[in-house]
């Protein structure tokens, strides 16, 4: 795992050469400005920003599972004593895991940064092909600062390769609320740009509006997140049945697939490895998540195995870390759209949106005016179906946060409360001292 400083992955980031750039196996590198100039070069730089997100700090690994162990979904039980600080809520601004979270992140956006910024300029490309590059480097650009903002709150946010390490040291941060007016301009940039409507292990356009609607939620745009789950429908994605072909050992493509990420067992994810015995077993489910299943939930029997007093995540079935790990799936969308209509006071609508789910999971559906009446009854049962919906996907964290409930479900002290957001990393800092740090820290 590479640990590279904000400042640093700024400018390496796009400034790193491929050993060749005709090789056609992936690479973790992204060409120079003077190395895009053609068709080829241009998907080798597309190439490198999708490695990004491979990363082990970034989807690799890192990001899924504090999304579930900063929660009340997993608990540490292994040897890393900087994992144990972010799951007991005791995480300072020097921890090496949100600091490499961070610096993959911003890697990544690097990465994205030097193609928008260079791929307009040249000319020996075909205009369509050229378009599709860069609408998908729109929607990773804003993919990664949805993942920054959501977990730090403000900040910094580079829009274009820095020119020089003083241009990097002056960052400061931005605005969330800036930042998710960006968010949406580069959705809306690639939207504009791209045609690909539904390939799955790239950006689509089918990615792009599941990707608004998910940011719409977390904006409290009700409106816009049911619009845009609705245009996600209308692009004939369907459930997977049965529920565990979504996460088969070669990650087999479903019809619920919107947009994940491939790995192999030589570029491999370590989720699985960290959750099964057989691995290096640092998080188990908690006894909360396992008894958060229904009987007959098939998503449970997937997901956790009960020994005795112990659990073991199962929902990722190898060590191999050959499973292609889903960035955004149909039924997020669903659950987008049913907490959008929840909140706009269309109840039954609601119920019958996350019924699908329900019924997919062997479960019998919710009747509402006798399982479910009131409003807030319809969104508590929206929350915990996305908890055992997308249990060890790296969701329930932030999905307490957006909606108020981390202090509460947690249990946390008042001395504590302030974890909800991660400390900007220590050395950040350091490198960019205008860096202000998130109170608490």
């Amino acid at each position: 795992m590479r640990l590279r400083l904000l400042l640093p992955a700024l400018l390496l980031g796009a400034l790193a050469g491929c050993d060749s750039i005709l090789q056609t196996d992936p690479s973790d590198l992204i060409p120079s400005g003077s190395l895009i100039k053609d068709g080829p070069t241009a998907h080798a730089a597309l190439v490198g920003a999708y490695d990004a997100l491979q990363d082990l700090a970034y989807y690799g690994n890192d990001f899924v599972v504090l999304g579930d162990m900063s929660a009340d979904n997993a608990e540490h039980v292994g040897t890393y004593q900087f994992l144990d600080a972010i799951y007991r809520h005791e995480t300072r601004a020097d921890n090496s895991a949100i600091t490499g979270l961070w610096q993959a992140i911003y890697e990544a956006i690097a990465r994205d940064n030097a193609i928008i910024a260079q791929l307009p300029a040249v000319t020996e490309i075909d205009e369509e092909e050229r378009n599709e590059i860069l609408g998908e480097a729109y929607f990773l650009r804003a993919l990664n600062y949805h993942n920054l903002v959501k977990l730090w709150g403000d900040v910094p946010m580079p829009l274009k390769p820095a020119e020089s390490p003083e241009e990097a040291a002056a960052y400061t941060r931005t605005p969330a609320a800036q930042v998710y007016q960006q968010i949406l301009s580069d959705l809306d940039q690639a939207s504009s740009l791209m045609t690909e409507e539904t390939q799955t292990r790239q950006a689509s356009l089918g990615a792009v509006r599941a990707l608004r609607a998910r940011v719409d939620l977390y904006l409290g745009n009700w409106e816009g997140a049911a619009a845009n789950a609705d245009s996600v429908y209308d692009m004939g994605y369907t459930l997977a049945s049965p529920y565990s072909s979504l996460f088969s050992p070669e990650g087999s493509d479903t019809p619920e697939d919107i947009f994940r990420l491939s790995f192999t067992a030589v570029d491999y994810n370590e989720v699985g490895y960290y959750y099964l015995w057989d691995g290096r077993n640092e998080v188990d489910p908690t006894q909360s998540i396992y008894e958060a299943f229904e009987a007959g939930d098939a998503r449970g029997d997937w997901s956790v195995r009960k020994s005795g007093k112990y659990y073991e995540g199962t929902k990722f079935p190898t060590t191999v870390g050959a499973e292609d790990l889903h960035v955004i799936r149909l039924g997020e969308v669903i659950l987008i759209k049913a907490e959008a209509l929840a909140q706009q006071d269309q109840l039954s609508e609601a119920v019958d949106e996350y019924n699908k789910l329900r019924v997919r999971a062997g479960l019998d559906p919710h009747v509402f005016g006798t399982d479910v009446s009131t409003k807030d009854q319809v969104l508590q049962a929206i929350w915990h179906e996305r908890r055992v919906e997308l249990a060890f996907e790296g969701d329930r964290w932030p999905d307490l946060v957006r909606t108020g409930q981390a202090v509460s479900v947690l249990g946390l002290p008042p001395q504590q409360a302030y974890q909800t957001l991660y400390p900007i990393p220590a050395r950040e800092r350091t490198v960019a001292p205008g860096l202000t740090q998130n109170p608490g820290y």
